[in-house]
């Protein structure tokens, strides 16, 4: 009998021990880890990012938390630097001892914390860097919510190229010379042998061009009215600002990051009706419905500061939770990844096209809607529902 109980006691020690193997868990709390760009030029997106994470762990808390333990989200400032993110994720590893990363900065910076999540299993959700380098070769912790940025531009001029105003229309594109302006490229050559579009000028500068009255210029001589604009925040409001100084009539497509309100704000002044893609909705019900709930658990400044990003990593840490949740009592970054990859039109509340990490390249969020700012509303509006493209 003695031997029998001191077996069954070292059985269950042995259990108990693998189980707190996993950090980050204990009977009343989850810790999730959140790198994102809290300080530097792009604060203001970082600030959205962090925002949704919060506004899903209040949400999900409220509602009892992931069977009965709460979320608390952990964020660390990487200023957009790479090497900085490195740093970050190892103190949320070493120091916080987070289970799972929900926040993960831009495409470089994940990459760069790529050997920190694979070393520790680290359930992560990819939401607001979906470059083909993060989910190719996949990594069986990684999941990734996003479209590629070549299927938003490809949706956009789907649409400008369909209205019977566009029929003459010449097409121009600026963008830049790295592998971000690559995926732009392959979404415009696709369009152009797709929608026999004429081709009239590509052009590329480098990243961090302030300046492009050159670019422009250029496009104007070569009877350009329609702009794929590659530029990012201030970049393509340079982009538009030059073409109006040279009084051109254009149409403009542009990046996702051009849909929030801090991009629009600089865009404007320009005048122009640009257009955008995205894999989140940017206006509708579905925001409204959002910002209703999010009254509950923000300020009105943190509310007014919702935007595309804030959207993005509210979907990540609900995908996040619904598969820990799935777990039950003994929750593992293990069973955590098997029930993310196992994920299946997960439903976002018309936030975004239903979510599925079911696939190859455990890759959901495809499909993109396409927007139109109109500068006298001060608003986006809906010009095409969720398609793949």
């Amino acid at each position: 009998m003695t031997r029998t109980i001191s077996t069954l006691a070292a059985a269950l020690l042995m259990s108990t021990a693998a189980y707190a193997a996993d950090p980050g868990v204990s009977d009343t709390e989850i810790k999730i880890g959140d790198v994102n760009i809290m300080t530097g030029p792009a604060a203001f997106v970082g600030k959205g990012v962090a925002l949704g994470s919060k506004i899903a762990a209040a949400e999900i808390n409220a509602a009892g938390g992931v069977n009965g333990r709460k979320i608390t989200v952990i964020t660390e400032d990487d200023g957009y630097i790479p090497a900085r993110s490195f740093q970050a994720l190892t103190k949320l590893i070493e120091v916080d001892g987070i289970f799972a990363l929900n926040g993960t900065s831009g495409t470089a910076n994940v990459l760069a914390m790529m050997p920190l999540i694979e070393e520790n299993n680290l359930p992560t959700v990819v939401t607001t860097a979906p470059a083909e380098l993060v989910y190719k070769p996949v990594r069986p912790s990684v999941f990734t919510f996003g479209a590629k940025y070549a299927d938003a531009f490809y949706a956009q001029l789907k649409h400008i190229s369909s209205k019977p105003e566009s029929k003459d229309a010449v097409y121009g594109l600026i963008r830049q010379a790295d592998d971000f302006g690559k995926e732009i490229e392959a979404g415009y050559e696709r369009a152009v042998k797709d929608f026999g579009l004429k081709d009239g000028i590509r052009l590329r500068f480098k990243k961090g061009t302030s300046n492009f009255s050159a670019e422009v210029a250029q496009m104007q001589q070569a009877g350009v009215t329609v702009i794929v604009n590659g530029g990012i925040f201030a970049g393509a409001a340079n982009i538009l600002a030059e073409a109006r100084k040279l009084g051109m009539d254009i149409q403009s497509a542009g990046v996702w990051s051009e849909g929030i309100p801090a991009s629009a704000a600089l865009s404007a002044p320009a005048g122009y009706d640009f257009m955008v893609a995205d894999y989140v909705a940017l206006t509708g019900e579905s925001t409204d419905r959002f910002k209703a709930m999010a009254k509950q658990y923000v300020s009105e400044e943190e509310l007014a500061g919702i935007s595309r990003y804030t959207y993005v990593t509210y979907i990540g840490l609900k995908t996040l939770a619904h598969a820990m949740g799935q777990c039950g009592q003994e929750l593992t970054r293990a069973c955590t990844i098997e029930k993310l990859k196992a994920l299946k039109d997960f439903d976002t509340g018309g936030l975004s096209a239903p979510v599925s990490f079911d696939n190859e390249n455990q890759l959901s969020g495809t499909a993109v809607a396409v927007y139109q700012y109109d500068t006298k509303a001060g608003a986006f509006q809906e010009r095409t529902g969720f398609e793949q493209y």
